[in-house]
Order: structure tokens, then C-alpha cells, then sequence
């Protein structure tokens, strides 16, 4: 099985369990387990590592994902004219905010084509305090093929996959997905 391949797996996993996270949550009693059970599964899970990439900002530097290991860090695909995207954009802000980029990372992975301009315009207007930076088609490809946004992945300090999410859940979601990392 060949690299790709095995992310590809890894990354519909992912986004199957990120669709049916509200469907297993749904019933409390059946989560009624002690710490000790907790934490062994915990430590039973296997995360795979984030695949690398390397993609130029909105001030035309090269950022790599590798650069932000010790971190927890968010990689959302997005683009300028979709609305759950732009919904989203505040949340992350507010979220920068809260935890500091010494915390958190959050890396805008901006899918517009076309005249990319739009991309600076679009930060710029929205106040957006994170890193910017344009998608091509080898890291949608890392990634499983992006096939709706946004979509976000969330990668441990390790440089682990540990969630994904397709749409936007919101931002408290967001933060227990962070707690539970840190």
C-alpha cells in the first residue's frame, strides 16, 4: 500500500467519524465508562502522522506544516466565496486570540483560483490574525481530495491527524477538540 494510499484511508476515516460524532454522542448512558477505561483507549488509539506540505503565504514566504511541530494546529481548506467558510473566519479569529499562536496554530489553506488577490482582500477584511496560504493541487491531493469546504483537520503537537471536520461545527466545538489535545 502506498503512502497516498494509506492517508487516503486514514483521512476517510476521519471524515467518517467526524460525520458520525453526533450520532454517537446521542445517547449518554451508552458512554458511562471509569477513567481508567478512558485512558486505556486512549493509549490504544492510533493517530497517523499529518502529511507535510510546503505553500506560500499572502506575503509570498514558504510556510511548512513541519514548522509548527510542538504546536497544535488546525489546517482548514476554504475559499472566498463560500459562505460556511466565511462564517467560520471569526470563530478562528476569536480562537487565535484565545490561545495564542505559541498554542495554537491555525493555517488557512485558501483553495480560490483565479486572481488570488482576492485572498489578500478577503484577510484583510475580515481581520483575519492567522497564516494565509495557497492551496495547489498536490496538498488537496495529501489530503484525500478535498471535495467540500471547509474542511478542517486538526494536527497534535506530534504532528498527529487527530480530527477532521467537514462544514462548520462551530466554535465551542472547536475548543473541546483543542482541550482535549492539550
Amino acid at each position: 500500500m502506498t503512502g497516498r494510499t494509506k492517508i487516503s484511508i486514514i483521512l476517510s476515516i476521519v471524515m467518517i467519524a467526524a460525520l458520525g460524532y453526533g450520532f454517537l454522542k446521542g445517547n449518554p448512558s451508552d458512554k458511562v465508562v471509569s477513567q481508567e477505561q478512558e485512558k486505556e483507549k486512549t493509549d490504544k488509539q492510533e493517530y497517523y502522522e499529518a502529511p507535510d506540505f510546503t505553500l506560500q503565504n499572502l506575503d509570498g514566504e514558504m510556510v511548512s506544516l513541519s514548522d509548527y511541530k510542538g504546536k497544535v494546529v488546525f489546517i482548514n481548506f476554504w475559499a472566498t466565496w463560500c459562505g460556511p467558510c466565511r462564517q467560520e473566519v471569526p470563530a478562528f479569529v476569536e480562537l487565535q486570540e484565545e490561545y495564542g499562536k505559541d498554542k495554537l496554530v491555525i493555517l488557512g489553506i485558501s483553495l480560490d483560483q483565479g486572481d488570488l488577490s482576492v485572498v489578500r482582500e478577503f484577510s484583510e477584511q475580515y481581520k483575519v490574525n492567522y497564516e494565509i496560504l495557497y492551496g495547489t493541487p498536490q496538498v488537496v491531493a495529501d489530503y484525500g481530495g478535498i471535495r467540500s469546504i471547509p474542511t478542517t483537520f486538526v494536527v497534535d503537537a506530534e504532528g498527529r491527524l487527530r480530527d477532521g471536520r467537514v462544514g462548520f461545527p462551530g466554535k465551542d466545538i472547536f475548543k473541546n477538540v483543542i482541550e482535549d489535545i492539550m
